[in-house]
């Protein structure tokens, strides 16, 4: 069963976990960075899914501590925010996230995006 980590304020994220578990996600929740930072190695996620803003650290920096802790073993990273990062397809964005999505995307899009990045898991896999 593929795993997802949320990282957002409350509002945000109760939406995004509600749609994920009625697509049979199994999901964890954090509400900080460094819930984020410890949450995800104790439960190792095969996607993280993390707000920008953060009430303690933003999520770049958490994306970053992440990378050099757990790398190679981290998996996907997606931002989410409200306007798109300048530069999230260059260096060194690139090498930190996986990609970006509104954070108020809709239902559909939020899942599709999702199912993207554990179908390419999988097609790197074999």
């Amino acid at each position: 069963m593929s795993s997802i980590l949320v990282v957002a304020a409350t509002e945000s994220r109760s939406r995004l976990v509600n749609i994920l578990r009625q697509a049979d996600y199994v999901v964890f929740e954090a509400d900080s960075g460094e819930s984020a930072l410890s949450t995800a190695r104790a439960v190792s996620p095969n996607l993280i899914l993390m707000a920008i803003v953060l009430p303690d650290i933003n999520g770049l920096e958490v994306a970053a501590r992440l990378r050099h802790h757990l790398n190679p073993e981290l998996p996907p990273v997606i931002l989410l925010g409200s306007i798109t990062p300048i530069g999230i397809d260059e260096e060194p964005l690139v090498s930190l996230v996986n990609g970006y999505l509104d954070i108020d995307a809709s239902n559909d899009d939020l899942l599709a995006t999702v199912q993207s990045y554990f179908i390419s898991n999988e097609t790197q896999m074999h």
